[in-house]
């Protein structure tokens, strides 16, 4: 069975729905932003909740594909992380002999970093007896992965990452992880076109009940992983 196809347009089409005779009182684009404000709702209540909807995982073979990082070089200490990348969970390294590497996060201005670029800056170059067993590196600006020192060898990572979702126009597909959410969607978006005009307190309130209406069915869905049942033995009382 084939993942059913939503777009942009298949969204205004089902809030226009909802709002009936205020069809007229907010124009295409209007609609489109609290739309995509809709889709950015339900992306941050997901995320908090810790829910994977949102991770994928780097590849280094296609960069013109979707989720490519390249592979670390000796030479280089600066890298462009993928487009859609909002917050790195893990990073694995595959290259053998260096399966055990850690990959540690640390600000720019941290002691350990300061202190493992300075002798890399002095070495200039990779430390030929370190078999990589940390690595220190942060996030610069919009999309740098920058490391403390050089690689001792050029390696394979795989990033596992919570990804952005993109914006949409009516013309656009919308990324299909939402399809279960279609309805909040177009739910978010009616209300705020009913209350744009009115009381802006009415519309907050009103977005903490929808919010909460949408953390209870994510709940309800239960877990999304029923591969490793946990079981209780029955109470049957007192022999």
């Amino acid at each position: 069975m084939s993942v059913p196809q939503m777009s942009g347009q298949t969204l205004v089409n089902m809030t226009n729905d909802l709002l009936a005779g205020y069809q007229n009182a907010v124009d295409s684009r209007a609609m489109l932003t609290y739309l995509n404000m809709a889709k950015d709702e339900i992306w941050s209540t997901i995320k908090e909740l810790h829910e994977e909807y949102f991770q994928v995982f780097s590849q280094s073979t296609d960069s013109t594909a979707d989720y490519y990082f390249p592979q670390l070089s000796t030479a280089t200490r600066n890298y462009t992380l993928p487009d859609d990348l909002r917050s790195i969970e893990y990073i694995e390294v595959t290259t053998p002999s260096f399966e055990e590497s850690d990959f540690v996060y640390a600000k720019l201005n941290s002691p350990e970093f300061k202190e493992e670029r300075r002798a890399s800056n002095a070495q200039n170059g990779p430390n030929a007896t370190n078999n990589g067993s940390k690595f220190h590196y942060t996030i610069a600006g919009k999309n740098q992965f920058v490391l403390a020192s050089y690689p001792p060898a050029d390696l394979n990572l795989t990033l596992w990452y919570t990804r952005a979702l993109p914006d949409f126009e009516t013309g656009d597909p919308v990324d299909e992880i939402l399809f279960p959410f279609q309805k909040k969607l177009a739910e978010y978006a009616a209300k705020k076109v009913m209350l744009s005009n009115q009381d802006a307190t009415q519309f907050a309130a009103w977005s903490k009940e929808w919010r909460d209406s949408l953390v209870n069915c994510l709940q309800a869905a239960g877990e999304r992983n029923d591969a490793d049942p946990q079981f209780v033995e029955d109470f049957c009382g007192d022999d």
